[in-house]
Formats: C-alpha cells, structure tokens, sequence
C-alpha cells in the first residue's frame, strides 16, 4: 500500500460518537415550522410514485407524466427540460 493509506482506512472506519453537544443539527428532512409553502410550488399526492409531480395542473406534458396550471408553463418546461 502507499503511504498514508493506512491511516485514511483507519480514519474512514471509525465510528461516530455522540458529541456532548447532542445529536447533529436537523438537516433537509425536517421542516421549518414558521415557512409557507404556496400551493403552486406543492407537488404530488403524498405517494411514492408522484413525487415532485403536479397532479391539480390542467395542462400534460405530452413527454412526461408533469402537469402544468398554464400553457406557458408547460411549454417552458418542454423548452429547459425536453429540448
């Protein structure tokens, strides 16, 4: 082995501690409780399946399984994502 890799394996399989501070911060998974999230940016129907989909939009990308609540969205989309 190289120098040094020794050392980077031993770092690497050390297991974590709990610190005296407590557990770590809460990261992306958790929610702020004073944030709004308007209905427009709400996507999908709480299922695995439709995750990041819009279901209430009355316009379908005919590429893909997303929807839109105007024409102009739907052909922005089509032009950043399927162009």
């Amino acid at each position: 082995e190289r120098r040094g890799q020794n050392w980077l394996k031993s770092f690497w399989h050390k297991p974590v501690l709990p610190t005296p501070l407590g557990p770590p911060p809460c990261t992306a998974r958790c929610a702020m409780p004073d944030m709004e999230i308007s209905a427009a940016a709400q996507s999908g129907d709480g299922t695995v399946t439709n995750v990041g989909v819009k279901m209430n939009g009355s316009f379908q990308c005919p590429e893909c399984r997303q929807k839109f609540e105007s024409e102009k969205a739907k052909q922005l989309h089509w032009k950043f994502i399927h162009d």
